[in-house]
């Protein structure tokens, strides 16, 4: 009879946990499609956060005018071929003005990331609060937060905010903005996040809760809430794009942020008129925010896919 050692019996290696942030990067970073889209967004965010220091190296700033980069006599078109493109304005000047397009960019992206995360954080908050409620709660609770969330949601929500941004006073615009974005935004969350909580409220672990004598708000945000994390965080992806078009859009319109403050909105707008003479003017802020928000759309759309 062969006896077996202890040292001879192989011990398995014990598992490594992995975080849930470290598993979503790993596939993210094996979606190709995902992994340029966070590429995109990171350099994005990065440009503005460091807009004033890209100014500052460059020595330009979005507001000041350059008489000298425009030629009066063919009507304020930029000295140069591509727009006035040179080393001094690597992008190019606006018209007319002859302010610097590249610094115009940067503040502009500064602005518009920060609206939209704004908006969106602001929308995600209260749908995910009224939601939560609404979904768990039921009765009175779900009937009146259900009928303000299709009161919102039939509004035509492009015109209310014309309506409201054009009656609104000049001083920050920006917060007004946040604020009208985010009133309009947050019942598509809020469907979102009720449904999910009313397939939650009978599972057994919230069954387990009551019985161990938990509160209705301990349940709420400790049992039902972590578990609708994924849901909230693909449709506050899919938010800001949305937000930083309709940011733009209302800026075109003439009813967003004012001038001098930069917008890719306003520039595009400014654009219009010399889209023929000076096409670079018109391409450069639509290309960024077609870009911008392409990118978060990708992004948005392989949250959806992995969770």
């Amino acid at each position: 009879m062969t006896l077996i050692r202890a040292a001879d019996i192989p011990v398995a290696e014990p598992a490594v946990a992995v975080s849930p942030a470290r598993q979503l990067a790993r596939r993210i970073l094996a979606d190709r499609a995902a992994t340029a889209g966070v590429t995109v967004i990171a350099l994005l965010v990065l440009m503005a956060l460091g807009a004033p220091l890209i100014t500052t190296l460059t020595g330009q700033s979005p507001t000041e005018f350059h008489p000298e980069a425009i030629d009066p006599a063919l009507g304020g078109l930029p000295k140069g071929p591509w727009g006035g493109i040179s080393a001094e304005h690597p992008l190019g000047v606006e018209p007319a003005t002859g302010r610097d397009v590249l610094a115009r960019v940067v503040w502009g992206a500064r602005l518009s990331l920060l609206i939209s995360l704004l908006a969106t954080l602001l929308a995600t908050t209260i749908g995910t609060v009224l939601g939560l409620v609404a979904g768990f709660q039921g009765g009175w609770a779900d009937m009146v937060i259900g009928r303000l969330m299709d009161l919102l949601m039939s509004f035509p929500s492009l015109i209310f905010m014309i309506a409201l941004m054009s009656v609104a006073p000049d001083g920050n615009r920006e917060l007004m903005l946040v604020a009208v974005l985010g009133l309009f935004g947050w019942p598509y969350i809020g469907r979102i996040v009720r449904g999910q909580a009313m397939a939650l409220a009978g599972r057994e672990f919230v069954e387990a809760a009551r019985v161990l004598g938990a509160t209705r708000r301990a349940i709420l945000f400790r049992e039902v809430l972590p578990n609708l994390t994924g849901p909230i965080l693909v449709v506050a992806t899919l938010s800001i794009p949305g937000y930083i078009a309709t940011e733009a859009g209302l800026s075109f319109l003439g009813v967003g942020v004012r001038p001098p403050t930069p917008s890719w909105g306003q520039m595009i707008a400014s654009a219009v008129p010399w889209y023929a003479a000076d096409p670079v003017y018109f391409l450069v802020p639509g290309l960024f925010l077609l870009v911008t928000v392409l990118a978060f759309n990708v992004v948005g759309d392989a949250l959806g896919d992995l969770r």
